[in-house]
């Protein structure tokens, strides 16, 4: 028998193993629960705000195939959440289960923005390969910098390789004004959130610099700060390049994504956060949001009110920069069935200058 493979080390309580976090399509995803549990309890499977999906299932001599007792998993098209429930209590993080879909290519047409000029807007996203029926971009004139309400159609070309399962981790990133602690969004940007987990892991963000931030943006309101280049100077990355994904989140207060240059698949390690929805709905759908700040509005106050040298739109650099002393993994708190987690994101503060028309 394959041997076991612990996930949710990282948590003080670990609840369920898994034998491996790879299932392909026709598999088996076998779990069971740590022997202090001795299979007792009950599996939930729920989107991101709690909604169940399905009964809930009993293990069966301490184990239990999640696609089996799962059905909705074979036509999910976004990440999932696995919550272990004792005695009707959440027990240990959740494992996200993320099913490794074709890509959502972006369809791309020309624009043109006073002061910045002409430029490549992303007006719709195409399964890679795959032909509409009504000859238009999938998901074509949905953005244009309103909210997201969409949920990206895929069609029958769409290829379902399998599924990931691993426990969910936020990040915890301890800056120079405080913790910001970030809720990974797998169900919404999978690749770009596991992109940050893998450079918060290996360190890559301690002691880089938030070198941009702009307290006010078109409508003389706060846009981003804006971080993540080992350089501090707006040109560094990790050496690689992410392609863009079709992110249903939408760029709210405290929400972070990912910035570029005008290529769409030029995004690598630089992120923003977004500080005020009137500012950056523009944003949605041309950039890739993939988390939420969960914990850390005071800090992010304090960091879009630090005194700027230049003041210029595209540069606008802190005098003094504050920095990333450490950023970390950290275990993310069970899900409620119905409720999902107990954070959510942080709020506007009803301060100036978000609280001034």
């Amino acid at each position: 028998m394959i041997g076991l493979l612990v996930l949710g080390l990282m948590t003080p309580e670990p609840a369920l193993l898994i034998k491996r976090p790879w299932t392909p399509a026709g598999g088996e995803m076998v779990v069971s629960t740590w022997p202090k549990h001795a299979g007792t309890g009950e599996l939930v499977l729920m989107e991101h705000d709690g909604s169940v999906l399905g009964e809930a299932a009993s293990f069966t001599n301490g184990q239990l195939d999640v696609l089996d007792a799962f059905p909705a998993l074979e036509s999910l098209d976004h990440a999932a959440y696995l919550q272990l429930i004792v005695d009707d209590e959440p027990i240990g993080s959740p494992l996200v289960i993320t099913p490794a879909l074709s890509r959502l290519v972006p369809v791309m047409e020309e624009d043109f923005t006073e002061g910045r000029g002409t430029w490549m807007r992303i007006v719709g996203w195409q399964d890679a390969g795959a032909e509409d029926q009504d000859g238009l971009p999938l998901g074509a004139g949905e953005f244009q910098g309103a909210a997201q309400e969409n949920d990206f159609r895929r069609d029958e070309s769409v290829v379902r390789s399998g599924w990931w399962i691993r426990p969910e981790i936020d990040v915890l990133m301890t800056t120079t004004m405080g913790p910001i602690q970030i809720d990974l969004r797998e169900d919404a940007a999978p690749m770009t959130a596991l992109n940050f987990q893998r450079l918060t892991e290996d360190r890559f963000y301690d002691g880089t610099l938030m070198h941009r931030i702009i307290i006010k943006g078109r409508n003389g309101r706060p846009f981003v700060i804006q971080g993540g280049d080992p350089l501090g100077n707006g040109t560094g990355g990790p050496g690689w390049w992410l392609p863009i994904e079709a992110s249903t989140l939408p760029h709210d207060f405290g929400v972070i994504s990912m910035a570029r240059s005008d290529h769409p698949d030029s995004a690598g390690s630089q992120w923003f956060i977004a500080l005020d929805r009137e500012e950056t709905a523009r944003l949605d759908g041309l950039y890739c949001a993939f988390g939420d700040v969960i914990d850390g509005r005071d800090t992010l106050v304090q960091l879009a009110l630090v005194p700027i040298g230049d003041t210029d739109y595209l540069s606008s650099r802190p005098i003094e920069p504050p920095s990333i002393i450490a950023s970390e993994l950290v275990s993310a708190t069970p899900r409620i069935p119905g409720d999902g987690r107990s954070e959510s994101r942080v709020s506007p503060p009803d301060t100036a200058p978000w609280n001034s028309n």
